[in-house]
């Protein structure tokens, strides 16, 4: 450029900031961002508008409301005319000064971690997408596990339990995980793949409290528990520590497993139990329905369950893990691009879920409801196979101080009831509760049960004033007496097949455990996302489908074209679901999964969920479009038009939510069993974070990573309790 073109020009990118040039050309009017100057210049060969740009979409449409234009050295930088080179100005980087430099550019991320694009970082995280201007210009360091900060030169210490969180009956929540090598063939017949068909093999991958993955050495496809743990104890860095491990090891060959994986006990509650037939056994039921056993429906979603299922499942509790640890992964390629195991006469199945024992940092029902304690009761009195699971075994005062535990449940104090300033519950707002055996072991953990009160009925102990029944069909996990529904994939009902004292249905008309249970309360909130949309997912999975039931299920007779949508996004197309949305999802919000309707259907032991990717899928049809032969100029497709929603509106299964852990049950979409997403809405006032870094019991060094321990307090992480300073 210039006159002698002794000058040369810089490279361009996406300018950070835009400036407007001013006069150009020196008429002395600055013309609107839509009238290009300058052309065939050596900077703007296709000119350039003197004020803010206008952008042009790909109809050569200007659209006003733009940014970012394409500039010399992306606006964040000086052009060396003599080198046309980029001098950029500190914190950016690049040959067009493009980029957003890391902390401690040129030495970013103090050797302990990875610069990445924003658009990087969220595809690490689970998949997610970004996909704004600023994709690979915003720029950040992603820490090797262990290290933190902006610029990951913190150290992390070693997280612990906090010694002062244990009392008479708070209990720890290790994580357990079921770890499932399953095949669709009618007998156990793993095998390597070869033509000899020689031993198969898997290894897992097991995650850290700082979320560092480590891979152990193969285990043979028929391990028993003690060669499983002993590959996770040979895991390097003592990670899961020597004799942590609880394992129980159950097997089948040729089962429905829909109707309840049921030969295996958990021995390991030896005490604690009130059941003096099976002391402190645990019956472990798994009812199993993957998407890989069912046959598809002409729409993708479950249809009829294949009858068998054979292999293994692994049930590990790691004692020796406190905290919210990673879901681990079974590893099936250990032979490069060829599985390592195979079935002969089926499709290989692999699955890790927990059942209703999450591992957890963070105790969202701090409140124990003090004084009270109650058991679980069945009934089925009106002898229609419709099972009820309700609260028994309190005093009158005991229920009267659990409905005050209980308090408000829907964010409104305005409309408490009775003296007891409380809610009863409702299919918006239910109660959630954690119940922790009174007489167990400090790693029991307890289970989340959400409930509501029913006026209408009179089923417990009491026999008046009401009943709080149960949305999931908790009964304690050392009773064998009670029996439990589960649902298979097409929408039927089948029964365990635990002993039970029967009729002729198959049902008891009655029972009340001996269990006795304590209370922990939540200031927290339940809340219903949305009425009408309903959730489908398969068990085992990590992701959740959301449909409009009325849209896409009732044949047409929709009263929106609400898509079935609960994310958080609002954009020009989509704004009108707010009306239809009650609480919205995002990204690392907690929920569940309930069927308000027939509670019957819902899991035994609750899981709550976290959000890692909301997103929406490309659409082929709807369950109304496919089922009628819907056309574009049909009356149903032009009455869509004239209310402004376009044409040809399907989005069946499109609206999909990626959960932190696998689920354990199983939906379909059916306007008969309807399945809702809950959100969960921690308080403040009732959150323990009691696995913390020092245990909560000392100061982290971030330079070495060392814990330096308050007085009375020692051990690496601070965990343990000087007993002179109790």
């Amino acid at each position: 450029m210039a006159n002698d073109c002794s000058e040369r020009v810089c490279q361009f990118g996406l300018a950070h900031v835009d400036t407007p040039k001013g006069d150009l050309d020196m008429n002395g009017v600055v013309t609107d961002g839509t009238k290009l100057v300058a052309e065939n210049s050596a900077v703007y060969p296709y000119g350039t508008p003197e004020q803010f740009p206008f952008a042009r979409d790909s109809d050569l449409q200007d659209v006003e409301q733009t940014a970012h234009y394409y500039m010399e050295c992306s606006n964040k930088g000086t052009c060396d005319r003599a080198t046309g080179t980029c001098l950029c100005y500190d914190g950016y980087d690049g040959a067009a000064c493009q980029r957003a430099s890391c902390p401690g550019f040129p030495m970013s991320c103090s050797g302990h971690g990875v610069c990445r694009s924003i658009e990087q970082l969220a595809n690490d995280d689970y998949g997610n997408v970004y996909k704004l201007w600023d994709r690979s210009s915003t720029m950040g360091c992603q820490c090797d596990k262990g290290y933190s900060g902006p610029d990951c030169s913190l150290r992390q210490c070693k997280h612990g339990i906090d010694p002062l969180y244990l009392d008479d009956s708070a209990t720890i929540r290790y994580a357990t995980y079921d770890v499932a090598l399953l095949t669709t063939s009618d007998t156990i017949d793993f095998n390597d793949g070869t033509p000899l068909k020689g031993q198969a093999y898997w290894a897992l991958r097991f995650y850290d409290i700082h979320g560092e993955d480590w891979v152990t050495q193969p285990i043979v496809a028929d391990a028993s528990c003690d060669q499983v743990a002993a590959a996770l104890y040979a895991l390097p860095n003592n990670v899961v520590p020597d004799g942590s491990i609880w394992c129980t090891r159950t097997s089948n060959a040729g089962v429905n497993g829909v109707n309840g994986w049921v030969n295996g006990e958990d021995t390991h509650y030896a005490t604690g139990s009130d059941d003096t037939t099976n002391p402190g056994v645990r019956l472990i039921k798994y009812p199993l329905a993957f998407w890989q056993q069912v046959v598809r429906s002409s729409y993708g979603d479950l249809g009829s369950v294949s009858d068998k299922i054979s292999g293994y499942i692994y049930r590990l509790k790691f004692l020796g893990n406190p905290g919210n640890i990673r879901q681990p992964e079974i590893e099936l390629y250990l032979d490069g691009k060829r599985p390592s195991v195979v079935s002969s006469g089926g499709e290989v199945i692999t699955s890790v879920w927990t059942d209703g024992q999450q591992g957890e940092s963070k105790d969202y029902f701090a409140d124990h409801c003090d004084g009270v304690t109650v058991r679980f009761g069945y009934s089925n009195s009106d002898n229609n196979n419709i099972p009820y699971y309700y609260l028994t075994g309190f005093t009158t005062a005991e229920k009267a101080l659990l409905k005050t535990c209980l308090a408000d449940a829907d964010f409104d104090n305005s409309n408490n009831v009775e003296v007891y300033n409380w809610d009863y519950g409702s299919k918006n707002y239910p109660h959630i509760v954690k119940f922790v055996k009174s007489r167990t072991t400090y790693t029991d953990g307890g289970y989340y049960v959400a409930l509501y009160y029913d006026t209408s009925v009179a089923l417990d102990n009491l026999a008046s004033g009401g009943t709080f029944k149960l949305l999931n069909p908790f009964f304690s996990p050392d009773d064998y007496s009670f029996g439990i529904k589960f649902q298979t994939s097409d929408g039927g009902i089948s029964q365990s097949t635990a002993a039970l004292p029967s009729l002729s249905n198959g049902y008891t008309n009655s029972y009340v455990g001996t269990d006795m249970f304590e209370v922990y309360t939540t200031k927290a909130t339940l809340g219903l996302t949305s009425n009408m949309s309903q959730a489908s997912f398969g068990f085992g999975t990590q992701e959740v489908l959301m449909s409009n039931v009325s849209y896409d299920v009732m044949r047409g007779n929709a009263q929106s074209i609400f898509d079935g949508d609960i994310s958080c996004e609002i954009g020009a197309n989509n704004g009108y679901k707010i009306e239809y949305v009650n609480h919205c999802l995002n990204k690392s919000d907690y929920f569940t999964m309930l069927n308000w309707d027939q509670p019957w259907y819902n899991p035994q032991h609750m899981n709550i969920y976290q959000a890692k990717k909301l997103s929406t899928k490309k659409y082929f049809a709807s369950v109304w479009e496919n089922s009628f032969n819907t056309g574009p100029n049909s009356g149903f497709t032009a009455n869509l038009k004239r209310k402004g929603y376009g044409s040809y509106a399907s989005h069946f299964e499109t609206h999909s939510v990626i959960t932190d852990t696998s689920i354990n049950h199983a939906s379909v979409v059916s306007s008969n069993l309807p399945y809702f997403v809950y959100k969960f809405f921690p308080h403040v006032d009732s959150t323990y974070e009691y696995v913390a870094e020092c245990s909560n019991r000392g100061i982290c060094d971030d330079t070495s990573g060392i814990c330096n321990c308050f007085p009375g307090y020692s051990h690496d992480d601070c965990s343990e309790q000087n007993s002179l300073h109790v």
